[in-house]
Order: C-alpha cells, then sequence, then structure tokens
C-alpha cells in the first residue's frame, strides 16, 4: 500500500496463484500497470538515433546485483538495495523541463546492455 500511494496508483484487483501442494517455497507477485501518456509525447525506444545522449538517474547494476544476492545468499560488506522506485514524478520533471527528450527507457529489466541493444534494432 505505501508504494502505491508514493507512485500515486491505485490498486484496482489482485491476482492468486495455484501452484502444487508443497511447491508455493517463494512468494509470487504479479503486476500490471495501466496509464496514458498525454498528447504530444512521444517517448518509444524507436525515438533513439545516432548521436543521442544518453542520461542515466542513478548507479547501474543495483537492482541486478540486489536480487543475485537474494537469490544466491550472497553477502558484501556494503549492504546491497536495489534501486526500484517510482518514477513517474521524476518523468513528469523531466518531460516539462526539456521538451526535447524523445525517448525513455527503465533498465531495471535486462539492465542498461539491454536497453543499450533495443536501441540498436
Amino acid at each position: 500500500k505505501a508504494a502505491a500511494e508514493e507512485a500515486e496508483v491505485r490498486i484496482i484487483t489482485g491476482d492468486t496463484k495455484v501452484v502444487n501442494q508443497g511447491q508455493a517455497d517463494k512468494l509470487f507477485i504479479n503486476t500490471s500497470g495501466i496509464g496514458a501518456i498525454p498528447l504530444g509525447i512521444d517517448i518509444s525506444g524507436a525515438n533513439a538515433r545516432a548521436g543521442d545522449k544518453i542520461i542515466l538517474s542513478g548507479t547501474i547494476g543495483d537492482h541486478g546485483i540486489a536480487v543475485m544476492c537474494q537469490r544466491e545468499g550472497l553477502k558484501f560488506s556494503t549492504p546491497v538495495q536495489s534501486d526500484c522506485a517510482p518514477l513517474n514524478k521524476l518523468v513528469s520533471q523531466m518531460l516539462k523541463s526539456s521538451p526535447r527528450i524523445h525517448c525513455l527507457r527503465d533498465p531495471t529489466r535486462g539492465g542498461l546492455a539491454t536497453v543499450l541493444n533495443e536501441f540498436t534494432q
């Protein structure tokens, strides 16, 4: 609930997962989002062009290493935390500040290399 409030979204449904008896040994979370991009805003990955500047809103790899640590039980001397966070306010501010922004991506799933590869397609 706190995450939904921070992202200023409403939770409108729930989902269940059916698994064989004794196999629900992990937490199952399913999410879907429905929203709208304001008229006049076109931030498709297809808009990426050679020479575009790539701007990151944080450090690279935090989420991936946090997931790996959790899955594999890895420990480091410094705490590792995922950088997952709502981006709606940041994106809104960016688009208001610079109407020249023509491509945005969240590289949480697949990482930066995957997003950059998608841009080249």
